[in-house]
């Protein structure tokens, strides 16, 4: 497999994805461009929640493994009955196509956008040298802005930018505009291009990581937010007609019948900036518009399907989201719901509510061996005591416990595929255990973590720049240089696509 499978589905423009189920770091440490990170451990409910309709055209690369046999068969068990399997292997040499670490979609493209004529790129030094009376502007949500940001930054999310070009303009200083790194800085800047802006602004170059690269400290839960009160519902009209946006306005009573007519799209809320890409309701992903630009591959797994993006009040976080992704080569509509918050009928849940006795008891009465197969970083929070972390991809090559031993998950559904691949494996299994429906004295639980993976981290995290913001300056520079190093590595059909996008249009 080489990367032209992926080049070769896109430019046939049918809808297909392209799903890798190998572990996060696994994917994270190297994968193909353009496949979408399902991992074995979450497939169950991970697969249905960005591919919900089984009979959709899947596109699976399997790599020789026996985690990639399983996850394969295991999404035919769940439904799933359109899928190609693609043999495939990480090449010998370095090769366009073949990358590393996570939304590459996004960054790709952000390092694409940042060469577009016009903006101005202002490194640390730069800024205490030459622009010490600039407002520096944290375009990331507030969540992680309030987290650490620069000093005396303020906080504006991307996708509130178009609302509040006023609240902008009342600063007499450049405006620099600034991230944790390089993306979403890049991002918000070309909005303000595109939009027209006319005061002066820049791009913090680097973001957080470049400051402390240079010497100096964070601030840490900063809470200044520009966003006003009201939002400006005639200037984000004006940029929706200016991009050649097509929204629609719906009335609340009308909510539930437009989604059910638009099933066949991708159907996305973003009224909320601080949303984290949950399942909201009848298949309607509620999740910031700011990330969804800045990891779009976490959120879209299926290429040519056309988008829906849901707002309220003047739609600015919309409006924002449906340019970008337009120019990402993704078909995009809004529809601007008139109500203060989006309220769709609520999903209904899959997995069964489980009534059964906590086993978690007789287990340590009977010294059963107990396997907790929650992600590691939940089971770093808490854990029974007793308990090892364990991770479906490792152990299906590991021989079964001679004595059944005890499966505490995140879910009824990962709990049930889990318990089906250990049995037709010889292990036995006593009961399942879903951590969150029973309560755990807390002299029975843990935070020693005993994760039994031997790798630099956890097979479910990513070890790659994963101290770049935890002080480790390595991590920082290695980040930064991979970014701008992303447009050399990926295929050049979709690079074509997006500078042509970028193209100013008639109407720009």
């Amino acid at each position: 497999m080489t990367v032209t499978v992926f080049t070769q589905l896109y430019d046939q423009a049918a809808p297909f994805c392209l799903i890798d189920c190998r572990e996060r770091r696994d994917y994270v440490h190297g994968h193909w461009f353009g496949s979408t990170n399902i991992p074995l451990s979450i497939l169950p409910t991970r697969l249905p929640f960005l591919c919900p309709d089984f009979g959709f055209p899947i596109h699976y690369l399997d790599w020789g493994d026996t985690a990639s046999s399983v996850a394969l068969a295991y999404m035919r068990d769940m439904g799933y009955h359109n899928i190609t399997s693609h043999k495939t292997a990480a090449p010998t040499e370095p090769m366009t196509g073949f990358v590393q670490g996570e939304y590459v979609w996004s960054k790709a493209f952000g390092e694409i956008v940042s060469h577009l004529p016009g903006i101005l790129e202002v490194t640390p030094q730069q800024y205490l040298a030459d622009h010490p009376d600039a407002q520096l502007v944290d375009v990331r949500p507030a969540g992680e802005y309030n987290r650490f940001t620069l000093p005396s930054s303020k906080n504006l999310p991307n996708s509130l930018l178009l609302a509040n070009m006023d609240a902008l303009r009342r600063h007499d200083t450049t405006v620099l505009l600034h991230c944790a790194g390089r993306t979403r800085s890049i991002i918000g800047a070309h909005t303000l291009q595109a939009a027209g802006y006319e005061g002066d602004f820049a791009i913090f170059r680097g973001g957080t990581q470049a400051w402390e690269l240079d010497g100096f400290t964070r601030e840490h839960g900063s809470t200044h937010n520009i966003a006003a009160p009201t939002e400006s519902i005639e200037s984000v009209a004006n940029f929706l007609d200016r991009w050649q946006i097509r929204a629609t306005t719906i009335r609340p009573a009308d909510l539930d019948a437009f989604i059910g007519s638009h099933r066949d799209h991708l159907l996305f809320d973003v009224s909320d900036d601080a949303a984290n890409g949950d399942l909201l309701a009848q298949r309607v992903i509620k999740i910031s518009g700011t990330n969804l630009v800045q990891q779009t591959d976490r959120s879209i797994a299926r290429y040519h399907v056309p988008i829906i993006l849901f707002d309220t009040a003047s739609g600015c976080r919309a409006a924002f989201a449906a340019y970008w992704l337009s120019r990402m080569g993704f078909a995009v509509e809004i529809a601007i719901i008139a109500a203060d918050s989006f309220a769709a009928a609520p999903q209904h849940p899959t997995d069964p509510i489980s009534a059964k006795e906590n086993p978690i008891p007789k287990w340590l009465a009977s010294g059963t061996h107990i396997l907790d197969f929650r992600l590691s970083k939940d089971y770093a929070t808490a854990h029974i005591a007793t308990s090892k972390w364990e991770n479906i991809t490792t152990i299906i090559d590991q021989q079964p416990a001679h004595q059944p031993v005890g499966i505490i998950t995140t879910c009824a559904a990962t709990g049930n595929m889990i318990a089906d691949i250990l049995t037709k494996n010889g292990w036995q299994i006593d009961a399942i255990a879903v951590w969150a429906d029973h309560a755990i004295e807390a002299n029975l639980q843990s935070t020693a973590a005993s994760i039994s993976d031997t790798g630099d981290s956890p097979i479910d995290q990513s070890a790659l720049f994963a101290g770049r913001h935890f002080g480790v300056l390595k991590d920082a520079q290695d980040y930064l240089d991979w970014e701008e190093d992303l447009p050399g590595l990926i295929p050049a059909t979709i690079k074509t696509i997006w500078q042509d996008r970028l193209q100013p249009k008639t109407n720009d």
